[in-house]
């Protein structure tokens, strides 16, 4: 008696903003069905020209991880590794996003060769922001330094402690997502959710 395996269908499903309905995705086999609730979409793998993952500083601190898949004729899904609850509730989908993201790429390499798989920004997007950040660190240093000469240390704290908060939400931003491509059997770990 002949055994037929059944090809099992790799799901993920997630809340993309606060007071929206989720999205699930379906994988399997080389389509991929992206259901929004309020339209199902079929995928062909085969015609993914390119997949970004990306990190993003989400709202209140979270910290979000993202996957763009661009088709060749231009239109683009995504999905991240946040999902929200409620506007100030959210959880981080650690495990599944990214044996999701794996998946997919996996998938996607198979069915569709010539496909680019990038970690970070767009360059320009990623220069820009670099340059910005840098700005605002070099006026943040000439602000305390000014304080400083003018014996206003209230300001000069203040200034210390903007300077400090722009790092801390800058920094991961612009590290994490230098523009580079990846190998779709190695996903850059730093561009997934942190095993716990």
């Amino acid at each position: 008696m002949d055994e037929t395996k059944q090809e099992t269908a790799l799901t993920y499903t997630h809340n993309p903003r606060p007071f929206s309905s989720p999205v699930s995705f379906s994988l399997k086999g080389d389509r991929l069905t992206v259901d929004s609730g309020r339209k199902v979409s079929e995928v062909r793998l085969d015609a993914v020209e390119a997949v970004r993952l990306s990190f993003e500083p989400g709202r209140f601190g979270q910290k979000a991880f993202k996957t763009t898949v661009r088709m060749t004729d231009g239109k683009t899904f995504r999905f991240s590794s946040l999902s929200w609850r409620s506007l100030v509730e959210s959880e981080q989908l650690t495990r599944e996003y990214r044996a999701f993201a794996q998946g997919l790429c996996g998938a996607i390499a198979t069915a569709s060769p010539k496909a680019r798989f990038i970690a970070g920004r767009p360059y320009p997007l990623w220069a820009a922001n670099a340059a910005l950040a840098g700005l605002c660190l070099v006026a943040m240093a000439i602000l305390v330094w000014r304080a400083l000469q003018n014996n206003a240390t209230g300001l000069a704290l203040l200034g210390v402690l903007f300077a400090g908060i722009c790092i801390w939400q800058l920094e991961p931003m612009i590290r994490l997502n230098r523009p580079r491509p990846f190998e779709a059997g190695t996903l850059p770990s730093e561009l997934l959710p942190p095993e716990t």
